[in-house]
């Protein structure tokens, strides 16, 4: 483990070191290369000592890219610790040359010690539990239904942890140098891919830090690398195929991928993965199947419980994702339900952000335990394309709604009027003044005063010809029909009485006065 004594002085050097570099510096090690020197220096120095005590594979290649690329080296062999100084000039070319990332031509030397390189190691002396990976099978991240990892391009760059400030990981890549990335020109279906996680041991799932972007050839990837609630594996990796340049093999692509407030070490990679349509999956769901014996079977077993009371059930044949009649009904083997919903839909959904829980009981429903139900599928296969809901009997038997019995009802006689409006039959004083006789209104106010003992009895206002709803319909059963006078006044006192034009005749003959709101001109 290195002394706080060393990195002062490295320190030192650093402070001695011109632009270019300290750019150098920066590049090897995956740090951001632009800025004024102050910033680069800081850049290091953030670098060495978030290192020292947690990763000294890191630190130490660090530290010699600083000893070797400073001019006259060969004097600095008396300023090492006690452990180093004794190192010859070769073997420290040798320790650094494995970081270089850019080595010279017709080297065989390795790339970036401090990544896990292709093959497999993490530098020379680096103790990671995945030193022995093989380069096409690392097994780091997990493969999901989306898609399959096939081999990694180039190495598994380290982000260190940043508490305080941003940090950028530059990946250059050109076509040329690896020979797997012909296969994302030659079929539509391979793609580049960019993985994150927070272990450097596997399998494990996607996840990035929560302060993240990715720019390839200075544009901008959208991209959501939060996921749902920053949950890890609930986004997918990062598709920079269509950014790259790859068919011009010399090409210099830039990748960089910037984070910034992270607790923990992040490992970044770029994979060839082969990816699977939807139509891809649902083929694959469809070859498992839930029989239609063992739903009819659940559903009698349920019935027969003494503690539920059987009764029928509704089963709708809408998808609960897309509210469109189902195609390919599904559900997770675990559920309970019948309800299914679609594969398509439920695959649109896990593209845009896996979660791999079942939209109705929000059970696991992991890609390997869906399968359609015949059950269902027969109900739609014998429904026509208008049919939403069907109902299940507690033997397994169902039926549409045109099928359930109607209700019994009493049907009206031959010849008969049906009226649904006449049940409220409205007085207005017209009817009482359309003769023009001056004894009507006495007739319509003695009918209003008591109208249970008159108009529905059978009587009119005007004693007229007038039926009532009662009379137009002998022998119906339908209730009395109600009266409701316009002409009363609801308020609760009475407007004062006009003076008469005429003189008032004197009381009716049935002894009641007649109010002043009735006066004859």
């Amino acid at each position: 483990m290195s002394s706080n004594a060393d990195t002062r002085q490295l320190e030192r050097i650093i402070s001695t070191l011109l632009n270019k570099q300290l750019q150098q510096i920066c590049a090897a090690h995956g740090l951001k290369t632009s800025g004024v020197k102050a910033d680069l220096q800081n850049r290091i120095k953030n670098a060495l000592y978030e290192n020292e005590a947690s990763d000294s594979a890191n630190y130490n290649a660090i530290r010699n890219t600083i000893l070797n690329i400073r001019p006259g080296n060969s004097s600095q062999q008396s300023m090492l610790p006690p452990s180093s100084a004794g190192q010859s000039q070769s073997s420290r070319n040798n320790y650094y040359n494995s970081y270089n990332p850019f080595p010279p031509a017709g080297s065989n030397m390795p790339q970036l010690g401090h990544v896990f390189t292709n093959g497999g190691g993490i530098g020379s002396s680096a103790g990671y539990a995945g030193a022995s990976r093989t380069p096409h099978a690392d097994n780091l991240f997990k493969n999901t239904p989306f898609y399959t990892i096939e081999t990694r391009i180039g190495q598994l760059h380290t982000c260190p942890v940043m508490n305080n400030h941003r940090n950028s990981i530059v990946i250059n890549l050109k076509a040329i140098d690896h020979p797997d990335l012909s296969r994302c020109i030659n079929s539509s279906d391979t793609k580049l891919m960019v993985f994150c996680g927070s272990e450097n041991t596997g399998p494990q799932d996607i996840q990035f830090p929560h302060q993240s972007e990715i720019k390839v050839n200075s544009e901008d990837v959208k991209h959501n690398l939060r996921g749902l609630k920053n949950k890890p594996g609930s986004t997918h990796p990062v598709d920079i195929t269509h950014y790259l340049r790859l068919k011009q093999s010399n090409y210099t692509n830039n990748i960089e991928f910037t984070y910034a407030l992270t607790n923990k070490k992040f490992y970044l990679g770029l994979y060839v993965c082969k990816t699977h349509s939807i139509d891809e999956l649902v083929t694959k769901v469809k070859g498992k199947k839930i029989s239609k014996a063992s739903v009819i079977r659940d559903i009698s077993k349920k019935a027969n419980d003494p503690d539920v009371v059987a009764t029928s059930q509704n089963l709708s044949l809408l998808c609960p994702l897309s509210y469109t009649r189902l195609k390919v009904p599904c559900r997770g083997m675990a559920c309970n339900h019948i309800q299914c919903f679609d594969a398509n839909s439920f695959m649109q959904l896990q593209e845009q952000g896996p979660t791999w829980n079942c939209p109705i009981c929000y059970k696991s429903a992991p890609f390997e335990n869906l399968a359609i139900d015949e059950y269902v599928q027969e109900v739609l296969d014998k429904t026509p394309q208008s049919v939403e809901q069907v109902t299940i009997e507690p033997d397994g038997r169902w039926r549409t709604k045109a099928e359930d019995s109607e209700p019994n009802r009493v049907q009206p006689a031959v010849g008969s009027r049906i009226d649904d409006d006449d049940d409220l039959s409205i007085l207005s004083d017209s009817h009482g003044f359309s003769n023009g006789i001056g004894g009507a209104p006495l007739t319509i106010r003695n009918a209003m005063s008591t109208p249970n003992r008159s108009l529905l009895s059978g009587g009119t206002p005007n004693g007229g010809s007038r039926e009532t709803p009662s009379t137009q319909r002998s022998g119906s059963n339908k209730r009395p029909a109600e009266v409701i006078d316009l002409t009363l006044s609801s308020d609760e006192e009475e407007e004062p009485p006009r003076a008469p034009k005429r003189q008032y005749p004197g009381p009716a003959p049935n002894g009641l006065d007649f109010p002043s709101a009735y006066n004859t001109y």
